[in-house]
């Protein structure tokens, strides 16, 4: 029942016969952090796997369970690394579908289902925390980042409307429009 759920999900993540004969390599897995491969060769690959480190019981059941698979001549698996080496038959079955079964046994699907964050936004996050904490200290407390951004973009708004005589469309009134929905709470503010 396993290896059918195993297919399953690996053709759910979109893995094609025609990308396994192209190339050898696990297209499974991209989320290095749950699960990745450290070692592959055609018959052979070696997974790393940190959730199972320390956890000597979920290895010996897993280690059991994956033991009973038919193609797999020999599976070993550390509590103490998170490393599992399968020795398969790779006529018989694909390593994606070895590392499906894995992601399947171990519940890992829903780890790989969760939106990721990148790097890189979490450190723009935190410039944008300092820059508001820098702009909040120099007024003494009288605005924060986006209350002064608001502001500009009024400033420049009210500037261009009268510059170009009226309704200065789209440009003036659209940074109005961002300033008064930033200030007053309403689309996305505050």
């Amino acid at each position: 029942m396993h290896i059918i759920t195993g297919l399953v999900v690996s053709s759910l993540l979109g893995i094609k016969k025609k990308d396994r004969k192209k190339s050898e390599s696990p297209a499974l897995l991209k989320a290095p952090s749950i699960i990745s491969v450290v070692h592959h060769i055609p018959g052979r690959i070696r997974l790393r796997i940190p959730s199972l480190i320390g956890r000597d019981d979920t290895v010996a059941r897993l280690q059991e369970t994956l033991g009973r698979i038919e193609p797999v001549r020999r599976v070993d698996i550390s509590a103490t690394t998170g490393s599992v080496l399968f020795d398969y038959d790779k006529n018989r079955v694909s390593a994606d579908t070895l590392a499906a079964a894995v992601i399947r046994l171990l519940g890992l699907e829903r780890e790989l289902e969760k939106d990721v964050q990148p790097v890189l936004v979490d450190e723009l996050r935190g410039f944008e925390r300092s820059l508001n904490r820098a702009v909040y200290e120099k007024t003494r407390g009288a605005l924060d980042l986006k209350t002064a951004l608001f502001i500009v973009l009024a400033a420049m708004g009210i500037q261009k409307m009268v510059k170009q005589g009226g309704m200065a469309l789209p440009a003036g009134f659209t940074l109005l429009w961002w300033a008064g929905n930033g200030l007053f709470g309403q689309k996305g503010g505050r």
